[in-house]
Parts: structure tokens; sequence; C-alpha cells
């Protein structure tokens, strides 16, 4: 074999270049007919078949697996090679009694599914099989037919030869499995603590509230949106205010704390959350009127919580839909505010939105925490929004779970993440019975709260914690990526950071602002519907360098992924290739609009090979690449043609510099019948340079080699 023209410069800094340098040349590939390769083991009979029905293999011979069902497979022993990162080709057979195939070498898949199916007998061209980091010596390849198209009426295979063609040094992978621990809470039985309908003539009650107590005198002070029943959202014009010795009570009725200025742009108040600071009781709340698109931020501040003053300063600022619920904590050095909003100011998701604040009074412009898929106005998915610390984690707590409302009304989704500015992509890690949720905290004891229309007062219930996995998966690692594949709860990359010159200076690359990066459903309606679950199992080469998620289930449809993920060459590094294949096992409970696989961009702006920064919405069929970049850093998605089994649409998502690849998009959705299906191969290669388009392009053409 001819040696490897590869000089180290371009082995650690092509991708620093503005124009980088293409390929260094690969070795010449190892050709072998395929029915001379020993057989290691089968499940049904395989012979080598002489030239027939037209066609004519190279030796005058293919390699023949006579399989009768779905799961029969033949494992092959490759020819010895010298170790490196290889691409693995084939020349295979068609024919209308043929089946899907797949390949693993080692035991452990790469590349995509082969549809073996043609109306009449046909040789192949050269087929790309995968990659893989295969070191000194023999390996083992396995055929496996997985099923078959509709119209085929058998399950045979044929392998004409098979071709290994060494395209990078050996991979140094370190591939580890990880557990992550983290705290789990858990409602207790609620009791009544409050009933605000002592002393009036008819029911009241109680909606969003906060409990807080008096520095000094230790007394606990209770204050809410309270009215007569039945509930009467534009008629709340005044706080309630009650005391306590302790959360438990026993509440004693007070006068109300605050009644609604229309002279100060009050029609209505809502949500008043209080926090103390340098001896000074700080109440924010909501002041609605009917323009709902600009709803006003108040506050008002008291040394004794009995008298407040509204601050000369109101409104701190504007927001909509509705945008109410204030509820602030301290995070660093800095105060954060979260409330509940839309990400337009008439409409659309559904969103926790926070502002940041070192006085108190004056609060920084809006940024997003979590972004609900649901889209509407006024009440949704991310009412009451509350966040608090227990160790590493924080978590938040949301109201109301679900889309319909009436019944979401006492669900409150709780998300865990280590950064308290980012649970978009968290785990939903329970769901606790209890609307308007405040957490309350004395001493050692824990409570979560519960208020609301036809709700009888005020409720109270331990919050208890417990301790165990919250999130298990994968960490992989070379000097020009560091990737974490989490597997349980959900399935996603959770993160990945890249170094273009690898050495191991990671820069975040993917994260999980949005979607996280990963294969997703969307049935019955646009966006995600089902994400992926945990797989069935978890297949790791010896060298780390594949992972192979079987079986990963995506909500109740009966529909499944395989998602393999291979530290891939690259001409100055490695990349991480993905390939998806779906296995549609019944017909889905709905239409499908969206079949998609999702990358959750960590740069500023996401676009194309025509568009730097794509602006939110759809691009028809796929590009030969995509790109999320900013200063110094190009993530790009190359895609291996035609190796989706369609290529509707791309989606965009230019506020998380995300790009949805989506071979099947239908607007009202289409019938996805029972079969398997290639969802695509993608490889993500980093370079230094932003914008680096003659970088995309090389790595395309990399990609879509023939072996």
């Amino acid at each position: 074999m001819r040696a490897r023209r590869v000089l180290a410069v371009l082995l650690l800094g092509a991708a620093l270049t503005a124009v980088p340098a293409g390929p260094a040349a690969a070795d010449d590939p190892v050709r072998v007919e395929a029915e001379s390769l020993a057989i290691v083991s089968a499940t049904a009979p395989v012979e080598a078949q002489a030239d027939c029905c037209g066609v004519s293999w190279s030796g005058g011979r293919q390699l023949w697996l006579r399989a009768g069902r779905a799961g029969d497979s033949v494992t092959l022993t490759l020819p010895s090679v010298p170790a490196g990162q290889y691409d693995l080709g084939a020349v295979l057979t068609r024919a209308g009694d043929y089946g899907t195939l797949r390949f693993a070498v080692d035991g452990v898949a790469v590349g995509q599914l082969f549809d073996g199916y043609a109306g009449s007998v046909q040789r192949t061209g050269a087929q790309p099989l995968g990659s893989a980091s295969l070191a000194a010596g023999t390996h083992r390849l396995t055929i496996t037919v997985t099923g078959r198209s509709g119209a085929s009426t058998g399950f045979f295979a044929g392998l004409d030869t098979v071709s290994l063609r060494r395209v990078g040094p050996l991979a140094a992978v370190t591939t580890t499995p990880y557990e992550l621990l983290g705290e789990t809470p858990a409602r207790g039985g609620l009791t009544r603590v409050y009933d605000p309908s002592v002393g009036e003539s008819t029911n009241w009650y109680y909606n969003d509230h906060t409990l807080v107590r008096h520095e000094q005198t230790g007394v606990w002070h209770l204050f809410g949106i309270t009215h007569a029943e039945p509930g009467a959202p534009q008629d709340e014009k005044v706080f309630g205010h009650a005391t306590a010795p302790t959360p438990t009570g026993p509440w004693t009725k007070r006068p109300v704390a605050l009644v609604a200025d229309s002279r100060a742009g009050e029609q209505w108040i809502w949500a008043p959350h209080v926090v103390h600071h340098n001896g000074v009781y700080y109440m924010y709340y909501a002041a609605g009127s009917s323009d709902y698109s600009r709803y006003r931020m108040h506050l008002a501040t008291s040394t004794d919580m009995f008298t407040w003053t509204r601050s000369p300063a109101n409104p701190l600022f504007t927001d909509g839909w509705e945008a109410r619920d204030p509820m602030v904590t301290r995070v660093g050095d800095r105060w954060v505010m979260y409330y509940t909003a839309t990400s337009g100011a008439s409409g659309g998701n559904h969103i926790v939105a926070y502002r940041t604040s070192t006085d108190l009074r004056t609060w920084s412009a809006r940024a997003t925490a979590y972004t609900s898929p649901y889209v509407g106005q006024a009440g949704g998915q991310t009412e009451s929004p509350y966040v608090v610390r227990r160790g590493d984690w924080w978590y938040l707590f949301v109201c109301c779970d679900g889309t319909d409302y009436g019944a979401a009304y006492r669900r409150t989704a709780v998300y865990r993440s280590r950064d308290p500015l980012r649970f978009d992509g968290a785990e939903k890690v329970t769901v606790l019975d209890a609307h308007a949720a405040e957490v309350v905290v004395d001493g050692s004891n824990w409570f979560i709260s519960h208020a609301g229309w036809g709700q009888g007062g005020l409720w109270l219930a331990p919050l208890t914690w417990s301790t165990g996995p919250v999130a298990r998966g994968y960490t992989v690692t070379t000097g020009f990526l560091r990737a974490d594949v989490r597997t349980w709860p959900n399935t996603r990359i959770a993160e990945l950071a890249v170094d273009p010159a690898g050495g191991g200076n990671y820069r975040r690359a993917l994260d999980s602002s949005h979607r996280g990066t990963g294969p997703y459903l969307a049935v019955g309606r646009f966006d995600v519907t089902d994400r992926a679950g945990a797989p069935a199992r978890v297949d790791v080469s010896a060298d780390g360098s594949r992972i192979n998620l079987v079986g990963i289930p995506f909500g109740d449809e009966p529909v499944t992924a395989d998602w393999l993920l291979t530290v891939a060459p690259r001409w100055s590094g490695s990349g991480l290739q993905s390939d998806v294949t779906w296995s549609v096992n019944g017909w889905p409970t709905a239409a499908v609009w969206e079949v998609a696989f999702n990358l959750d961009g960590a740069s500023p702006m996401v676009g194309d090979t025509e568009v730097e920064a794509r602006p939110t919405g759809d691009v028809t069929g796929m590009p030969r690449w995509t790109m999320s970049t900013g200063d110094g850093l190009s993530l790009v998605a190359v895609h291996r043609w035609g190796s989706a089994w369609r290529g509707d649409n791309t989606w965009y998502d230019a506020g998380h510099a995300m790009a949805a690849w989506q071979p099947l998009w239908r607007n009202g959705g289409l019938s996805w019948g029972p079969g398997q299906y290639a969802g695509g191969t993608w490889r993500m290669v980093a370079s230094g340079v932003r914008r680096d388009v003659p970088f995309a392009d090389t790595a395309h053409a990399a990609i879509n080699a023939v072996p």
C-alpha cells in the first residue's frame, strides 16, 4: 500500500487556515471478493452464486445469503489491515426477493440501512457501508437482514465485493459511561392552612401568592390575589394579607396589602412576590390592562410588610402576552426575575422569561430561560415559575403541564438544570399536584403551596427530596471533540465541545438550549410531540469509537430508532458522525408531520450553503450542509447525499442557532406505514474560522466520496 502523504501541519492546523487544504491522499483501497472471505457463522445458507439473471459479478460470483426471515445474518472475516480509520464500501445486489440490510464491524453497527429491493436483478455501484476505527489485524463484518420492503417477496442478500480505504490514523478515543446523581422532589399530603372566606359573606379564593418571613420578628406573611368565587381575573384588584407564626399557621387575616390604582396604570393586579434585601421588602407584581401585549411589571416596597409604597420607577418594564407571575431570587452577584410571557408580544410559544438586576430596581433586557413547545396566549405551560437551588442543581417549578388547561390546572412540572438561566432541553423530573406553587423553606422543613380558583384557600404540603440517578450516558473524548451522549432518561447529545486544532481546548458547539441534538417525531401537529426515550440497548465498540443506541422509543408511538454515533475520520482530526435508522412497527396514532434529526447549535447563528444566518422558518429540501457559526468557530453538519429515504425540508430556529433536518415534513401530516427507513447520515466537523465555506465544501466532498 502507498504510505499516506500527510504533513504534520495539516494534521494540527488545517482547520485554522482561512482556506483549508483538502483531504490528504488516502491509501489505495483494499478490495476483496466477498465470496472469498472466510465465514465465521451464518443463520441461513450461504453460497458463492455464479453469474445469473443477466448480471455479471466481479470474478463471476457473489456471496449469496439465502435468508428466510428478518434476523438472519452472516459474519465474515475481513482482510488484515494496518491500524487506522477506515471507510468501508461494497458492491451489492438488488432484486425482487431481496431484503433490507444492516452492517456491523466487530459486533457494533456501521453506516445506514441498505434496501436490497429492485424490480429486476441489479449489481449496484460502490455503496458506502460506514466508518470504523480498526486496530491492526483482522476484523469481522456481519450482514444482518432486518426486514424487507413492502414490494419485496423475500429476504435474500447478495454481496459482490468489499473495500476498505484508510482515511486517517487510528482514532484515539476515550469513551466513559457516567451516571449523574441528583435530587427529585415529591409532594406529601396537602393541608389547608388558610381560608380567605373567613369573615366574608361568600366564598373567596387565593390564587398566585407569596410567603415570606419577617427577618426581625420571625412572623410569616402571606400575600396573594384574592377575590370572591368564582374566578374573575379581570376583577382581581386587591392583594390579601395574613400573618402566622409558622407557614402551617394559624393564619390571621389582615387588611388588604395593596389595591389596584388605575392612575398608576393598574386595572387589575396579579401575582405578588416578595424578597428581602438590606432591611427592605420588595414586592413585585403584574399590573394588567386591556393591552395584553404590554403588561407592566410594578414594584412596591416596605420595611414592615404592612405599609407598601409604590416605586416611582414603575413600570419597571413592559412585556407580553400577559407578562406576569414574577419570582425573584439571588444568583451569584445579581438578582434574577423569572416570569411567564410568550415569545412574541401578541402570542407565540409560552416561555419563562428572565431579567437581571444588581439593585432590584433597574432590570436588564429580556432573555429566555425555558420555551414550551406549545403556542398560544394567556394561560399556558409556563405560569407561576419558581426556581430553587439544591446543591449543584437548579429546579424550575412551572404550571400548567398539558394542553387541556382544565386538566392541567393542578399540574406543576419540575425541570432540573445545572444552569439557572438555561432550562431548555432539561429533563422534566416530575409533575406535582399543585397550582401556582411556591416553594417555602422554614429551617430544615420544605413545603410546597397550592391555591387557585375553586380551591378553597391556601394549602401546604411537605416537599421531600430523594437522591438518586438523574441522568446516564457516555462521555466521548478525543483531542478534537468532547461529547456528552445522554442515554437516560432521554436520548440526545446533551453537549458537544470542539477544538479544531486537536489540543483539547474545547469550545461548546452544540448544547441543549432548546430541543437538544438528536432524532424526534411530530405526530398530529408541528414541533416535538415525541422525544427520544431511553434505548433498549447500547452497543459500544471495543475502542469506544462507535456507540449504537438501539431501540429508542418515542412516546406512545409504535416507532423506534437506532442511532449510531461514530468518531469519524477527518483529514485534520476526528468529527462525530450520526446515522439514524427508523423502524415503524405499527401505524402511528395520528398523521406524522415531522420525522427529523435536530442540531442544537451553541453559536450565535445558523445557516447553510446559501445564507450565513437563516431567519426562523422552513427551507424546502436539504442543503449539502448547515453551519452553526460565530467568531473563531464553525460547526458544520455535512450530509451524505441520498442517505435518507426522502429529503423534504430543513427548519431553522434563529433564536437557538438550530437546524432540524426533516426527511419527512408534511403540513397536515402523512400516513407513515410500517417498515424500516434510512434516516440519513450527517458528519459534524469543526473549523476555527467563522463561516468557513471552503472547509464545509471539502467536508461534504469527503463524506460523499465512494470508498
